[in-house]
């Protein structure tokens, strides 16, 4: 019998529990200026008074909130709710006059055709049914959509974006199926379809069209309110120049979207330039030729012969440079008061400019590379000249990994410039993993070799001019190349190893951390020899020989014996390996004749004894 009260309370707690968060919920400020007008209802309330001025105040902030809010939100008149399938309008061109007939709007094919058919017919008036002109006020919507009919005509020509092919002929915007596919259905309704993009100044601006709702209406295809917002701007920056409509007709037909007196102009510019950066560079070569005095070679005048040839080596590259920089800057409207013309080449006309400047920045890298690379180094000291080696070795390896690394980024910067970069990006990333595996299997060893010549170029295990013996064959490292060294051997021929080589082998550099190098000569000898003659002899020698180092005795060893001969061998030194192997060599020839003329009984000879 004590559960009703109990109940009843429960019920009674929670009905007023809901009362009061439902008058919170009301209660419950929208905004900054709404929770400032209930403080100051609160503080009222209490007895505090505020001036006339603060309550003016507050209530003229409300009403410009609110004013914000109904532009925001009212510009393209959307009705605040959310459906897959299309936009939901409260009204739509409602500025423009009624048809007797509708316009047939109901798929995105539909609208293209219904769009080109007025416009061919010279009723733009009807053409702007196809538009979304809500953007404009009711009154000039009529007279707009006359003018924006025209303009969005020319400019849907011009960049070839009537793409009837593209466009599904279904009210839900579907692609239609697949041959062999007997489903209706493929994908999802669509309820923007995209046509294409226009360059403008520096960004790309989007062509949609829309399928929208008014209320209970059927739901009609038409160009969005944000893209006939956008034509005006469009126009102005691709509309026919002022002088086009006295050119003869032939001048005006159009190719590829451009017209030929465009082609005409373009490539007239083009060889203007090319001429002007020529003619530039001829004269600044004459001036400094004229102040050079080419037969005089004092250091005052090498700088400037080799400014002179550095700009005989830059003026074809840095000329086409220049040349496309001012092509580019006419075709995307750059020059204040000429208006942009052959805007569709533009991409071509960014690639020649990436290319062109790539090219000009090999040439100055290879012209720095080479002038260091020819500096005189006879007179320099031992020390000087290691380090110039081991600069020569950066030098050859790091400015081929810089061409390298400039060609990719030029690859991708010239890529910028064309359609939909983004989509492109997103498809380089998703097929990489796929990529990455096959380039590392199909190019393993070119990649290999690539690394490995960093890693040559840094830790320097061999440097351009060290002495090596490869495969038995006295050689000198001539270059390092991006995959390949080249060795020279000692009778000049070349051979050509992989980089993996001197990072994964056992390498013998002679002159790896100084030129320095001994050498040895071997002579074998009979029982009755006098070997410290021999060895006063050899020490003789070397002494007087012009290629010995000063610095290192020579000395001479018997080191090993059999039953016929005995091993001699004498230790000499050298500044290099080629000045040590070429003092051994004339020291064993020597030593030949000494043996042969003082001690020739002594020779090494096979002895028969008769009994």
């Amino acid at each position: 019998m004590m559960l009703a009260p109990l109940s009843y309370a429960a019920s009674t707690d929670k009905a007023a529990a809901s009362n009061a968060s439902t008058s919170q919920a009301e209660d419950t400020p929208d905004g900054f200026v709404e929770y400032a007008a209930q403080q100051i209802d609160t503080l009222q309330e209490d007895g505090i008074d505020f001036p006339d001025s603060v309550n003016e105040l507050v209530e003229s902030s409300d009403q410009k909130a609110l004013q914000q809010v109904g532009q925001m939100q009212g510009d393209v008149a959307l009705s605040g709710e959310y459906n897959a399938n299309y936009y939901v309008l409260d009204e739509l061109n409602s500025g423009l006059p009624a048809l007797s007939t509708p316009a047939n709007l109901a798929t995105p094919l539909s609208t293209l055709e219904f769009f080109q058919s007025a416009i061919m017919k010279q009723q733009y008036d009807l053409a702007a049914q196809a538009l979304n002109l809500n953007l404009f006020d009711e009154n000039t919507q009529a007279s707009r959509g006359v003018e924006l009919s025209r303009q969005l005509d020319f400019l849907l020509s011009k960049k070839q974006l009537y793409v009837f092919d593209d466009l599904p002929d279904r009210p839900d915007g579907l692609v239609e199926p697949p041959l062999g596919n007997s489903s209706s259905i493929n994908g999802i309704p669509r309820r923007s379809i995209l046509l294409g993009y226009m360059d403008y100044r520096e960004r790309q601006v989007p062509i949609f069209i829309q399928r929208v709702r008014v209320k209970d209406n059927a739901p009609v295809w038409v160009f969005s309110a944000q893209t006939v917002d956008n034509i005006t701007n469009l126009y102005d920056q691709y509309q026919p120049a002022e002088f086009e409509r006295y050119l003869p007709p032939v001048m005006t037909l159009r190719m590829l979207g451009i017209a030929i007196w465009e082609f005409l102009a373009l490539a007239f510019f083009f060889i203007l330039t090319l001429s002007l950066g020529w003619l530039l560079s001829k004269i600044t070569g004459k001036l400094i030729n004229w102040y050079v005095d080419d037969d005089q070679e004092t250091p005052q005048t090498g700088g400037e012969k080799s400014l002179t040839d550095m700009i005989s080596k830059l003026t074809v590259p840095l000329t086409f440079t220049i040349s496309f920089s001012l092509v580019f800057t006419l075709v995307s409207g750059g020059f204040p008061y000429v208006e942009a013309i052959a805007t569709a080449t533009r991409p071509l006309v960014w690639v020649g400019l990436v290319l062109s400047a790539v090219w000009l920045g090999i040439r100055v890298i290879h012209f720095f590379a080479n002038r260091y690379r020819d500096l005189q180094i006879d007179g320099l000291a031992d020390d000087e000249y290691n380090t110039y080696r081991v600069r020569m070795t950066y030098l050859s390896i790091f400015r081929r990994v810089f061409i390298f690394v400039m060609i990719l980024g030029s690859f991708w910067i010239g890529l910028s410039e064309f359609t939909n970069i983004e989509g492109l990006g997103k498809t380089l990333l998703t097929s990489a993993g796929i990529a990455g595996v096959v380039l590392g299997v199909a190019a393993q060893p070119t990649l290999g070799n690539i690394i490995a010549g960093m890693q040559v170029a840094i830790t320097q295990p061999v440097r351009i001019g060290d002495t090596v013996m490869m495969e038995g064959d006295w050689t000198n490292i001539e270059d390092l190349r991006y995959t390949y060294a080249v060795l020279k051997t000692w009778d000049e021929r070349r051979l050509i190893v992989p980089m993996r080589h001197f990072v994964t082998q056992i390498v013998e550099n002679w002159s790896h951390t100084e030129f320095h190098q001994t050498c040895v000569v071997y002579l074998y000898v009979d029982y009755g020899v006098d070997v410290e003659a021999i060895r006063q002899k050899f020490i003789e020698l070397v002494k007087d020989h012009d290629l010995w180092d000063q610095e290192t005795e020579p000395a001479m060893l018997v080191v090993s014996v059999d039953e016929d001969t005995i091993k001699l061998r004498g230790a000499l030194a050298s500044d290099s390996p080629l000045n040590a192997w070429t003092l051994e060599c004339d020291v064993r020839e020597q030593m030949l004749t000494y043996l042969n003329e003082e001690q020739k009984e002594y020779l090494p000879a096979e002895r028969i004894t008769f009994k």
